[in-house]
């Protein structure tokens, strides 16, 4: 895969992508797409949709840079990894479950499981810092972007399900028939895009904003916004035809509103539009984002969603406006209510520590993986940058990322020690004298720490 230039060489994507990897995931597809055609079901191709990021992320990638398999899969992110086997599973049980009283309640048990487990809870431990594996010379890192994105994935699909049990009062208490082409697309255009694409294309935004000042602008960060509502909607669309056992495109499965679409159009404008504008008033670097930011932007996702949501729940089943769930088909209501709050957790609270505890892998990954790749210049306006960011921090977080950096720096070789340090300091230098003291002292704070 791709590679980032420097004076060192070549810093690759994913070593060993083409020559090892991509074969081996384009014979699971011929093989899964045969079967599936052999017996005409989209189970095959759900296990080769599962075991293409599994595969990928296990990959011995770092055995080529003299690493033990564990020194970068930790057990923590090895668990977290194999918790996505529970996802096929769960869809499993819930189509296997027979429809009556008792196998009603086993079909919530398997949906809640699905959506607030399997993808939720589990991208909560996915966020530890004991999922953080050492740094190597190898851009694409699943333990770094799994936690954070996966948090994502899981409250926007907990919302979304919750918002469609508390407005939609189909027979049979709305439980989906379930079908797997649809839960293919589901993977495909929704959890595949929501957690490792997007990870990576916002770190690899990150470091180019960093080091050479591009990817910065409002226009890029609305098209994220806009990645990210279009991969949502394309989700929604999946999992509405999954809840009607419906092959997708082989029939049209919305009833259609014009109310919906107008409130759809509406929010979903106003989200990527603001939550662009106000990501810019952060600025960079990444750490620099406070907590009370961290939760406003999330809470601009959600309170903007939940309004889009609703709008597509009434393009799903029509009858605009809808209304909660009540009388005898309150239950669903309660389910749904319960499902929103976890996903609101998720996207608000757990997020917010899933990106603190990130700081702890992304750091190292760019003292290692990126700044010794620089031209000298390069790397020491990088720096400026970064030194730039510690100086506008309040103490304490100052202080906890000067020594992610000096704990970093130590574990480089000596060579490559001795080249960053000049650079920064160098990078020092260049800041105001106020600035410069502060973090002169938060560099003896961290040391003595």
């Amino acid at each position: 895969m791709g590679s980032q230039r420097g004076n060192s060489g070549r810093v690759q994507l994913f070593p060993g992508f083409r020559r090892r990897v991509l074969p081996l995931l384009a014979a699971y597809w011929i093989a899964c797409g045969a079967l599936s055609a052999a017996y005409s079901t989209g189970l095959p191709l759900v296990v080769a949709a599962w075991l293409t990021p599994t595969t990928v992320m296990l990959w011995p990638v770092g055995r080529r840079f003299g690493l033990r398999y564990n020194d970068y899969r930790t057990p923590w992110f090895l668990a977290s990894v194999l918790s996505m086997a529970g996802v096929p599973v769960a869809v499993g049980l819930l189509m296997s479950a027979p429809y009556g009283d008792g196998g009603y309640w086993v079909r919530y048990a398997a949906l809640i499981t699905l959506i607030a487990c399997a993808v939720g809870l589990c991208g909560v431990f996915s966020s530890h810092r004991k999922n953080f594996g050492k740094p190597m010379r190898a851009f694409f890192r699943p333990d770094l972007i799994m936690g954070v994105n996966r948090t994502l994935a899981g409250g926007l699909a907990s919302m979304a399900i919750g918002m469609k049990f508390i407005f939609s009062d189909a027979p049979l208490g709305d439980l989906p028939h379930g079908n797997w082409y649809a839960f293919l697309l589901v993977i495909v255009i929704g959890l595949y895009q929501l957690i490792p694409l997007r990870g990576l294309v916002k770190m690899r935004l990150t470091i180019s904003r960093m080091v050479w000042g591009k990817g910065g602008g409002y226009g890029v960060s609305a098209l994220k916004e806009l990645y990210l509502l279009a991969a949502l909607t394309g989700m929604l669309f999946a999992a509405h035809n999954f809840f009607g056992g419906v092959t997708p495109f082989t029939r049209n499965v919305l009833a259609g509103s014009t109310g919906g679409i107008l409130t759809m159009l509406a929010s979903g404008s106003t989200l990527v539009l603001l939550r662009a504008w106000y990501k810019r008033r952060i600025g960079d670097p990444f750490f620099v984002e406070k907590l009370r930011q961290s939760v406003t932007k999330d809470g601009i996702l959600a309170g903007l969603l939940t309004v889009y949501l609703y709008g597509y729940v009434n393009v799903m089943v029509g009858g605009f406006p809808r209304v909660p769930n009540a009388g005898h088909t309150f239950y669903l209501t309660v389910i749904g209510l319960s499902l929103y709050a976890w996903g609101l957790t998720l996207l608000i609270p757990l997020r917010a520590w899933a990106r603190r505890n990130q700081l702890h892998g992304v750091i190292p990954q760019m003292l290692h993986t990126i700044l010794p790749s620089l031209e000298d210049e390069v790397r020491v306006r990088a720096l400026a940058k970064v030194l730039n960011g510690v100086a506008g921090l309040q103490w304490n977080k100052a202080v906890e990322v000067v020594k992610i950096v000096a704990r970093s720096l130590g574990e480089l070789p000596q060579g490559e020690r001795e080249k960053v340090v000049d650079s920064q300091l160098l990078a020092l230098a260049s800041l105001t004298a106020e600035k410069r003291a502060f973090v002169m002292k938060a560099m003896d704070a961290a040391t003595r720490g």
